[in-house]
């Protein structure tokens, strides 16, 4: 079944392209691919016939293979969508698809302070980039590093989405198709083995397809899986400063003076596996089952010592934590796709998630003279099972109109206890406390949607798409928390060809953003040391409203041959109710807590060139280029300026990169990109700054025989160490922070075999 964000046009078309049926007598074999091109023209023809022969023998399924023209495919759908295959995949061997993506235009990977790594579309993330696998939302505490690069078919970047997928995508959605072909394909394995400041970490990882035999009812299959085990260290320096000003002086007076090293070893540990099984059960009837599971084991090591140069330390100057956790997770879906009369096409799919983390911490905080002051055990385990159903009904009931019409339903529900200990040294006095809360989300959609092909140059697509969410989180005597959303989704999207080669795109949506679930919950979270305004407890607020947002989009595309194209794109987008941070003193301590606070308005560019160079000139080497320009602005309209921007925006990012054949069996890239400085202001007191990012990648491949090829790659070359600042500046006291954290480059070896 194909992805439910392929345009229903192009979802219709493929299907009589790919598969015709001709009735015959006697078994056909396979058609040989210089004939493919006659076959496509009579496809329609003999498709509609096999539907009106009764009496005959069942038609036999034909496939019809040709090269895939991924320049061809964007140009011919009418949506906002680009995909990229497997060869933009495993170009550099990435064991990890946060690297994918950051090669990819317009995308770029962030790390939040305790947040992890940020996937972002013009320059946000935090919940305005959506995220899905197989076309449906990742469940709550997924990880997108969690699915091996050598699982997924390709990957779809879509700046609008259909009226088929959520509307919680007011940046644009990221959707990761996992491998579903289920036709007979050569067998693979791969092991790669790769080097990051001292440490080794490795990866095997396998796939096989096949048809079985006759005796087994037309059914085949698809086995994929891999095996990971990665170590890194991260090693980071921070200063931080207090400084105030009392009565009215002008000039600030130091208080606080610290430089603090940080430590941190990380360790993952991940086996993957991924199947699929196809049964064609009759020319009209498919049914497949896909399934994805994961096994992993996470840990963290971290070590941190406090040099105070000015004035008192912490509380705890020399401190050292570990985590580790253990995490389950599994996907199954059962589909099933039936042919009607006219090419008609009714799909349905039934799928249930499962998710098991246990999680354990311990941290030990120490004075300057190394005596043990603290001892602090959690001990916190979730588990959350998600079942949905959903179904798509597609006629093309002209010949200018492809309608179709679906629902989506699902219903999830979480569980989570916390268990704290802590242990005061050298007295022995003991503190324990215990959580368990209960969250549920319910989640119903119906759209509908109309391609609309009003002439030879003009086409249209229409969707609007109803979405209710009801969540709902509690704790016996604590608080029981209900939340309720809907939004009405209105789509517009529409593109006009000037000729073959050119043509405009418009693009009118409605989108939104929820709250975290975590961050409806009002429960506070204590920092284990140095509370500051820059490092600040945590607690969750109930009464959070939905961003909303309205969205147009113009582009303009020309494509110079199927594998060279130049884009041009702006959009714009006005949200209300935007998420920010509040900080407030709550006794001693500082609080963080989340609020909605006016409007927000959203601006950028994009501009995209892929060429060949050999195509512009026959004296130009064969290289192709592909170059990349994003440059973003937002305005918060409650927050005074300037740099008064959404999320951490990143500004402008650039990138450029190219490919080349340098021998019949020889093929090297590499990969640049840029990110400017940004300067931001998140309220009234509370602003930052980061310095420029640069990366260098490269790769080269040598395919050594039809069967084996080996690649060699090489990520952040550069490997540029990150700096931040932060300052937190009231009239009377100033707290400064600055980070720099190192980094390193990865050396990667990637072996891979086929039969």
């Amino acid at each position: 079944m194909l992805n439910q964000q392929t345009s229903t046009r192009l979802d219709h078309l493929s299907d009589q392209r790919k598969l015709v049926q001709i009735p015959v007598s006697k078994p056909i074999t396979m058609v040989k691919t210089n004939i493919a091109f006659s076959i496509l023209i009579l496809s329609s023809c003999t498709y509609a016939q096999s539907q009106e022969v009764v009496g005959q023998t069942a038609p036999v399924r034909v496939e019809v293979t040709a090269k895939v023209q991924p320049n061809r495919d964007r140009q011919d759908d009418i949506g906002m969508r680009v995909v990229y295959g497997s060869d933009d995949i495993k170009k550099y061997g990435d064991t990890n698809i946060s690297e994918v993506l950051k090669r990819l235009p317009g995308i770029s990977i962030s790390e939040s302070k305790g947040k992890g790594l940020e996937i972002r579309m013009r320059g946000l993330g935090n919940g305005y980039t959506q995220i899905l696998l197989n076309g449906q939302a990742t469940p709550v505490g997924f990880s997108i590093d969690s699915v091996a690069p050598d699982l997924i078919e390709s990957i779809e970047v879509m700046r609008v989405a259909g009226a088929d997928v959520s509307a919680q995508s007011i940046a644009g959605t990221i959707n990761i198709v996992l491998k579903k072909k289920s036709s007979q394909q050569p067998t693979e394995i791969k092991s790669a083995i790769s080097q990051e400041n001292g440490e080794l970490s490795g990866n095997v990882s396998w796939s096989m397809a096949d048809q079985l035999p006759s005796q087994f009812a037309n059914l085949s299959f698809v086995l994929a899986g891999t095996l990971e085990s990665s170590r890194n260290e991260i090693n980071q320096q921070q200063s931080e400063a207090y400084a105030i000003r009392p009565n009215g002086l002008e000039n600030w007076q130091l208080q606080t003076d610290r430089l603090l090293q940080q430590s941190q070893k990380n360790r993952r540990d991940v086996a993957s596996f991924s199947p699929r099984l196809n049964w064609k059960m009759d020319a009209q009837n498919n049914v497949n089952w896909q399934a994805s599971i994961n096994l992993s084991r996470l840990g963290q090591n971290k070590y941190e010592n406090e040099n105070s140069l000015l004035s008192e330390s912490t509380e705890f100057p020399n401190n050292s934590s570990v985590w580790n956790a253990h995490v389950f997770s599994s996907r199954q879906d059962v589909g099933w796709e039936r042919r009607l009369a006219n090419s008609a096409k009714l799909s349905m799919n039934l799928g249930w998630n499962r998710f098991d983390r246990s999680g354990r911490f311990q941290f030990w905080g120490k004075n300057q003279d190394g005596a043990l002051r603290v001892h602090r055990y959690v001990a916190g385990d979730a588990d959350e099972t998600e079942a949905r159903f959903h179904g798509k009904y597609l006629a093309p009931y002209s010949a200018s109109h492809v309608f179709s019409v679906g629902w989506e339903m699902s219903h999830a529900l979480r569980h989570e206890n916390r268990e704290e200990q802590e242990r005061a040294m050298p007295s022995g006095i003991s503190d324990h406390t215990a959580h368990d809360y209960q969250a549920n989300v319910r989640k119903l959609a119906a759209y509908l949607q109309d391609e609309w092909t009003i002439n030879n140059a003009w086409s249209s697509y229409l969707g609007l798409r109803m979405e209710n969410i009801r969540s709902g989180s509690k704790e016996q005597g604590a608080f029981d928390v209900q939340n309720s959303s809907s939004l009405l989704s209105p789509i517009l999207q529409s593109v006009v060809k000037l000729d073959k080669q050119r043509q405009w795109r418009m693009a009118l949506n409605r989108s939104f953003k929820l709250p975290v679930v975590a961050n409806l919950v009002p429960r506070l979270l204590r920092i284990d040391n140095n509370n500051t305004p820059l490092n600040p407890d945590t607690q969750g607020n109930p009464n959070l409203r939905p961003e909303r947002s309205w969205g147009l989009e113009l582009a303009y595309e020309h494509y110079l041959s199927d594998s060279s194209v130049i884009s041009a794109s702006a959009y714009w987008r006005r949200v209300d109710d935007v998420i920010t941070e509040h900080l407030s003193l709550n006794g001693n301590s500082w609080l963080s807590t989340f609020i909605n606070h006016g409007q927000a308005r959203l601006m950028g560019l994009e501009i995209e060139t892929k060429l060949n160079l050999k195509q512009l000139s026959a004296r130009l080497p064969a290289v192709e280029m592909h170059a990349n320009l994003n440059r973003n602005w937002s305005k918060l309209e409650q927050v005074p300026g300037p740099d008064n921007r959404l999320a951490q925006q990143t500004g402008l990012l650039i990138s450029i990169g190219g490919d080349y054949q340098f021998h019949p069996e020889i093929r090297l890239g590499a990969d640049y990109s840029f990110q400017a400085a940004d300067n931001l202001r998140e309220s009234v007191y509370l602003n930052g700054h980061s310095q420029p990012k640069r990366l260098l990648d490269f790769y080269i491949a040598w395919q050594l025989s039809p069967e084996h090829q080996l690649r060699f790659s090489g990520t952040n070359l550069l490997h540029q160490n990150r700096v931040d600042t932060t300052n937190y500046t009231s009239s009377s006291a100033r707290w400064s922070e600055q980070s720099q954290q190192q980094s390193a480059t990865t050396w990667r070896l990637v072996w891979g075999s086929k039969w």
